[in-house]
């Protein structure tokens, strides 16, 4: 196996880290293969974790949007068959009113209620990713800055991953920063692969 990486691994982080997309990762997933060796596996490790984010956080983004969309057009069809029905019959629309409102109202409930396992669901999947980084960014920490002491790189570290498990972060900010730390942390896994190209 080589030790020197193909020169794609380096357009293919400068594509991370404009944008990053999982298909980049997917690609960049095979040189570190072809590469093997520790830190090309260590490097692959993170790549694999941060295409798992970005799909995460694709799905429950797409996710979240279907079930608002959908809890909208629920509403909409259960009141709009009330208002068929009371038009139909005359008769009866104070009765037919009152009904056609407790179904919306029973689908506007459902709705929130999916939101709420959407909110669960999401949190999850923040910490999950919260816990691998925290991991990971300890040991590129503790390589990198090995002076610190214990508590003096937990302190940092905590500065930088407590935003993603804080429920009061807007959900956009928390995705843009795991983003962000994976990126970081990418490119520390890589760098002592593209350094020792240059040699």
């Amino acid at each position: 196996m080589s030790a020197t990486p193909a020169p794609s691994v380096k357009a293919a982080l400068d594509r991370i880290l404009a944008e990053p997309t999982p298909r980049d990762l997917w690609e960049l997933q095979k040189d570190l293969l072809t590469m093997g060796g520790e830190p090309a596996e260590r490097a692959r490790a993170v790549a694999r974790a941060f295409h798992g984010c970005l799909r995460n956080l694709d799905s429950k983004t797409s996710s979240r949007s279907a079930s608002r969309l959908g809890a909208v057009l629920g509403t909409a069809a259960v009141t709009s068959v009330g208002l068929q029905e009371m038009l139909a019959e005359q008769e009866n629309r104070t009765r037919r009113l009152m009904a056609s409102g407790v179904a919306a109202l029973l689908e506007v409930g459902a709705s929130v209620k999916t939101a709420q396992a959407w909110e669960v669901e999401v949190g999850l999947m923040y910490d999950d990713m919260a816990w691998y980084l925290y991991g990971e960014l300890w040991e590129i920490s503790r390589t990198s800055t090995p002076r610190l002491t214990p508590a003096e790189r937990r302190a940092q570290i905590d500065l930088l991953v407590q935003p993603v498990l804080d429920p009061k972060v807007a959900d956009n900010v928390k995705a843009a920063l795991l983003v962000q730390l994976f990126q970081a942390a990418l490119a520390a896994r890589l760098w002592p692969l593209l350094k020792a190209r240059t040699r």
